[in-house]
């Protein structure tokens, strides 16, 4: 039990370290989501909603049934089924190589975007496309794309621990993890489950979380 407390205690003190850091990351994402509700809804609906709309019809003309079945896998890699099961794997291999602080920030960056993006979907209560008929759409609201939120902090998040704990150089790592986060957005878009300014501010915002959670990490020597 002696060798236990000071780890628990480490941890404790760790997390304390790091809560000014996400709570800022929060206030900032939640203030970027509402500054652009408010400009969407109020001075630049009428000039983009045909651009919008414009912009989806003409992903609907390039739909076909191998594209429509790469987009759905691609859209799958920022759901729950697949987050929770790597964020379990890889907190798991954190944990190993004691970094349970890093861990237990790559839970909290995957929580604070689903946080946001529930707070903001009932909140602005946008709705999704509805330009075709589709049996998938969701039935929730549209602003922010919260796959797309996930996506940039998840996996930005998980690129940074990779390249930390691994040695994998940063390079590749968030090559690939910039790649996934502009591939699940447009595959959002492609799909018709949200207007692309509903995926544009789901990157402002994860983006801005991200770097909060970052920052916090390395200001404690978790990364």
């Amino acid at each position: 039990m002696a060798e236990i407390s000071p780890r628990v205690y480490w941890l404790f003190q760790s997390l304390v370290a790091v809560m000014p850091y996400l709570l800022a990351g929060l206030l900032a994402g939640a203030l970027v989501l509402a500054a652009g509700a408010f400009l969407a809804r109020f001075l630049f609906l009428d000039w983009l909603r045909p651009i919008e709309e414009a912009c989806l019809l003409t992903l609907k003309e390039w739909a076909n049934p191998i594209l429509d079945r790469c987009m759905t896998a691609i859209t799958w890699m920022a759901q729950g089924e697949v987050t929770i099961p790597l964020l379990v794997v890889v907190g798991g291999i954190l944990i190993y190589y004691n970094e349970a602080i890093a861990a237990f920030v790559l839970a909290i960056g995957l929580s604070g975007s689903w946080l946001l993006n529930g707070i903001f979907k009932s909140f602005f209560r946008r709705e999704r496309p509805d330009l075709w008929a589709s049996s998938k759409r969701p039935m929730d609201y549209s602003y922010p794309s919260g796959h797309s939120m996930s996506a940039i902090s998840f996996y930005g998040l998980l690129a940074a621990n990779l390249t930390n704990c691994l040695s994998i150089p940063l390079g590749i790592t968030a090559t690939l993890a910039a790649i996934l986060t502009l591939a699940v957005g447009f595959s959002r878009v492609y799909l018709g489950m949200h207007w692309p300014t509903d995926v544009l501010s789901g990157w402002v915002a994860g983006g801005i979380w991200l770097v909060a959670c970052l920052e916090g990490l390395i200001q404690i020597g978790g990364l």
